[in-house]
């Protein structure tokens, strides 16, 4: 079972429509909601807005760490903020994905983590994220243009 936490309706809505033909699916808008829904249902997957409206999306990770040790969490976030990635990194992610995202990158990462693979994430990794992201926005700009 996947939890999707995501305080963005409209986006909540749209990886849930997206994943649960392939896969049990439950979903938060805030973080004591899902929290509330990791004591009743253990998912073994997190998918995790780490810029969650009603607490901080690093402690709740971390509150995920103490209670489902062994949950596989995948973060998603819009900031490009390093250190936080590096602080969700720290605590043991098996993936981190920058919005806005590709589907599949999503499904990848998913399978990935059903299939108990991590990602490799290190500075290096981040970086090269990080400018291929620049790269197809700089082009998607000159094609609008």
């Amino acid at each position: 079972m996947v939890l999707v936490l995501e305080s963005d309706d409209t986006l909540r809505e749209a990886i849930v429509g997206a994943i649960e033909v392939a896969v049990a699916t439950i979903s938060a808008r805030t973080g004591r909601e899902a929290l509330r829904l990791i004591e009743e249902s253990a998912p073994s997957i997190v998918l995790l807005n780490v810029q969650i409206r009603d607490m901080d999306g690093v402690e709740f990770l971390r509150q995920v760490r103490q209670r489902l040790p062994d949950t596989k969490v995948i973060v998603t976030s819009d900031s490009g903020d390093y250190q936080l990635v590096r602080q969700v990194i720290e605590l043991g992610i098996g993936d981190f994905l920058e919005k806005p995202y590709e589907i599949g990158d999503l499904y990848n990462s998913l399978d990935n983590s059903v299939r108990g693979i991590s990602a490799r994430l290190d500075d290096r990794t981040l970086a090269a994220r990080y400018h291929e992201k620049c790269r197809l926005r700089r082009r998607t700009l000159l094609v609008a243009s």
